[in-house]
C-alpha cells in the first residue's frame, strides 16, 4: 500500500512527513476526536475543502468561529491534551496563521496521523461557502471563487474569503457575507447561493444574461493565460473519456482490426522506445508496461509528499553545464554533448578549448561560440571557489528583455514567456543583461543528475542565475489515481503479455511499443484525441510495411487478451494524461505562464507539460 503524505507541517529531522492522507470513511471518528480535545462541536457544515467529501483528504480543514474561539484557545487545548498523554505538546501543535493539530487518524495513533487545520473565520457561514466550491464539478473551488470575482469586478464589486465588498469604498456591501444575497449580486433576480455551487453552476446561470461576455472576461483571460479550457470544452473532454471506455468495454478492439486495402510505404523513425530527454508522464505506460504505470503513480505520490521535488521547467537554449573538476577544482564549462562524451574530452577548460569542440563538430557554430566566451568570466565568477562537482541550466536571454505593455518578453527556444516588470522576478530580470534558468546538478561527469541544491551562487553584475521555482504542494485527483489502479489490476497483465520483449520479436514486431507512442504524438500535431482507437489502425497501416501491418493484426488476434491489453494501454495512458493536467493546473495556478514543470523523484523523473499548447507551437515556429 502506498501511503500518500498530507499536510506539510509535521516532519521529522530527516524532512520525512509525519502525517499522511485520510480516507473518508475515518473522517466523521477522527473529527469526533478533535472534539473531545478541543471542546469545540464540528458539524458537516464546518467541514472545509474536501474534507469528508473526496475518497481521501491530505488534511482535515475545520472552521472556526473566531468571534467565539481563539488561536490560542485552541492550542492550549491541544497542548493539556498532549501533557495528559505524556506526549511532548510541540509534535502534535504548530500555532501560526492558523492552528496545525498532528491528529490520530480515529484518536488511534497505531492508525497514523492527518494533519487538522483549524480555519478561524470572521463569519462562518460566508467562510464555509467560500472555502468550497469543487464539489461536483471538474474545477476546483478555487477556480469556482476566481470566476465569482470576474463576475464581481465587472460590477465594481471584489469578492474575497471575508465577503463582498465595494472597489469605490473598500467597506463590506449590505449583506455582502449572504452566499443568497451575492448570488443574486453576480448573477440576477432570483438567484440562490446553489447557482454560485462550483464553475458549472455559474456557467449555466449566466448562459442567457446580456452581459455574460464582460462578466467572464478576466476568468477567461485568466484560462487562456494557463492553458485552460471552459467548462463547455471541459465537458466534452470528460464525455469524450467516458465514450472510449464504453467503447472498449462493448466493442473491444475490434474497431481497431478491420481490414483494409494495404498501403505500400517505407518505414520511417519515430520517437523510439524511450524519450531524448525527460518522460512525459501518461508515456511510461507503452515504455515500461505494467511497470511504467506503477512507475507513473509512484513519481506523483512523491511529488505529493515532497513538493520540493517539482521544479518549473523553462524552455530554455542552449544547455548550460558548469562546474569545478572533484579532483582538481579547475573550471569548467560546456554544453549536454560535451558533458556526455565518450569519444573525446567535452569538459572545456578554457573559452578557446570550448570553441575547438564546437568547430570540431561542424561549420556555423560561431553564434554559439560566442554565446560561451561571453558566459564563460561570469560564470566562473559565480561559482564559489570551494564547490565541486557540475551544475546544469538553459540560457534564457543574453540581452535584457524588451518591455512590452508592462512586460517582459523573451523566447529562448520554443516558448515565449511575459513576465510582469512588477513582479519580484521582473525587477530582477530589469535588473539583468544575462538570465539562466538553473535546474539540476552532478556530483561529477558520468554521475546521476541531481535536483539543485545547497549551492550559493556569488553575485555577479548583470547575471540572473534563476534558481528553481519548487511547488507549494498538490492533491492528486483520488478518483482518477482509483481508476488507473482498478485498470492496472484489471488488465496489467495482459499489457504485459501484449508488450512481451520476446514474443514480438519472435513475431518481427519489435516497436509495437514504439509505433504506439509514434500514435500519441501524431494525435497530439493533430490536436486531439478523438477516435484514438479506430484511428490506430489507419494509421499504422500508412506507417509500416504490409508485412508488418499484417504481422501485427495477427498478433493482435492471437491472443484474445492481446486486444484487451492494448484496450488498456490507451485507457491508461488517457488516465494518466487526465491525472497530468489535473496537477498541472494545480501547479500553474501558484506559479502561471511557464512551459510546464519537472517531476524529480526516487521513482524517476517525469515532466507536466501542455503537450497540445506546446506541439502547436512548435510546429508554428519550425513551419512559418
Amino acid at each position: 500500500m502506498i501511503i500518500q503524505e498530507g499536510g506539510n507541517v509535521f516532519r521529522d529531522k530527516q524532512g520525512q512527513a509525519l502525517t499522511q492522507r485520510i480516507d473518508r470513511a475515518d473522517v466523521p471518528a477522527t473529527i469526533a476526536f478533535i472534539q473531545k480535545v478541543t471542546g469545540i462541536k464540528f458539524p458537516p457544515d464546518r467541514w472545509l475543502g474536501s474534507t469528508g467529501r473526496a475518497a481521501t483528504s491530505g488534511d482535515l480543514d475545520l472552521a472556526v468561529d473566531s468571534n467565539k474561539t481563539t488561536k490560542e484557545d485552541v492550542a492550549a487545548a491541544i497542548q493539556a491534551w498532549a501533557q495528559k498523554n505524556r506526549l511532548d505538546p510541540r509534535e502534535y501543535v504548530v500555532k501560526k496563521s492558523e492552528v496545525h493539530f498532528r491528529t490520530p487518524i480515529a484518536g488511534d495513533a497505531n492508525r497514523g496521523f492527518v494533519q487538522t487545520d483549524f480555519m478561524f473565520l470572521p463569519d462562518v457561514n460566508w467562510g464555509t461557502f467560500f472555502y468550497a466550491g469543487g464539489e461536483d464539478s471538474a474545477y476546483k473551488g478555487v477556480y469556482r471563487n476566481i470566476l465569482m470575482s470576474s463576475i464581481a469586478k465587472s460590477l465594481g464589486l471584489k469578492v474575497g474569503l471575508n465577503g463582498m465588498f465595494s472597489r469605490t469604498t473598500n467597506q463590506l456591501v449590505n449583506g455582502g457575507q449572504d452566499p443568497d444575497y451575492v448570488a443574486q449580486v453576480l448573477l440576477g433576480p432570483g438567484k440562490k447561493r446553489d447557482a454560485l455551487k462550483n464553475v458549472e453552476t455559474i456557467y449555466a446561470s449566466l448562459r442567457q444574461d446580456p452581459d455574460r461576455d464582460a462578466k467572464l472576461a478576466d476568468f477567461r483571460d485568466y484560462l487562456a493565460q494557463n492553458n485552460m479550457s471552459e467548462p463547455q470544452l471541459r465537458e466534452h473532454e470528460i464525455n469524450f473519456l467516458a465514450r472510449l471506455r464504453d467503447r472498449i468495454v462493448n466493442q473491444g478492439m475490434y474497431a481497431l482490426i478491420e481490414h483494409h486495402e494495404p498501403v505500400m510505404e517505407a518505414e520511417e523513425a519515430g520517437v523510439g522506445g524511450r524519450a531524448k530527454g525527460i518522460e512525459h508522464l501518461e508515456d511510461l505506460v507503452f515504455r515500461r508496461g505494467s511497470v511504467g504505470v506503477k512507475q507513473a503513480l509512484d513519481i506523483v505520490d512523491h511529488m505529493a509528499q515532497t513538493p520540493s521535488s517539482t521544479t518549473v521547467k523553462w524552455d530554455g537554449k542552449p544547455a548550460v553545464i558548469f562546474g569545478r573538476k572533484p579532483a582538481t577544482g579547475e573550471f569548467v564549462l560546456t554544453d549536454g554533448s560535451g558533458f556526455d562524451a565518450k569519444t573525446y574530452d567535452g569538459l572545456a577548460t578554457s573559452p578557446e578549448m570550448m570553441s575547438q569542440i564546437q568547430n570540431a563538430r561542424g561549420k556555423g557554430r560561431e553564434d554559439l561560440i560566442n554565446i560561451y566566451r561571453t558566459l564563460w568570466p561570469q560564470l566562473e565568477a559565480a561559482l564559489p571557489t570551494n564547490f565541486r562537482g557540475y551544475v546544469k541550466g538553459d540560457l534564457l536571454y543574453m540581452s535584457t528583455p524588451p518591455l512590452e505593455k508592462g512586460n517582459y518578453v523573451f523566447r529562448p527556444n520554443t516558448v515565449e514567456y511575459r513576465i510582469p516588470a512588477r513582479s519580484s522576478l521582473g525587477k530582477r530580470i530589469g535588473d539583468s543583461e544575462i538570465g539562466i534558468a538553473m535546474h539540476s546538478m552532478y556530483a561529477d561527469q558520468g554521475e546521476p543528475r541531481q535536483p539543485l541544491s545547497r549551492v550559493k551562487f556569488a553575485p555577479v553584475p548583470g547575471l540572473l542565475l534563476l534558481e528553481p521555482i519548487v511547488s507549494r504542494g498538490v492533491e492528486p485527483n483520488a478518483d482518477l489515481t482509483r481508476e488507473i489502479k482498478n485498470v492496472l489490476q484489471a488488465h496489467g497483465r495482459e499489457i504485459d503479455t501484449l508488450f512481451n520483449p520476446a514474443e514480438l520479436r519472435r513475431q518481427q514486431i519489435t516497436d509495437l511499443a514504439k509505433l504506439c507512442v509514434d500514435f500519441i504524438n501524431f494525435k497530439i500535431g493533430s490536436g486531439n484525441f478523438d477516435n484514438l482507437l479506430p484511428e490506430f489502425g489507419a494509421w499504422l497501416q500508412q506507417k509500416v510495411s504490409p508485412r508488418k501491418f499484417n504481422n501485427i493484426i495477427e498478433y493482435l488476434k492471437n491472443p484474445s487478451t492481446n486486444q484487451s491489453g492494448m484496450a488498456a494501454a490507451f485507457t491508461l495512458f488517457l488516465l494518466l494524461h487526465d491525472l497530468k493536467l489535473d496537477l498541472l493546473r494545480q501547479l500553474d495556478l501558484q506559479s502561471p505562464g511557464n512551459e510546464g514543470w519537472v517531476m524529480a523523484t526516487p521513482a524517476g523523473y517525469a515532466k507536466a507539460v501542455n503537450r497540445f499548447d506546446f506541439t502547436v507551437r512548435n510546429r508554428a515556429r519550425n513551419n512559418p
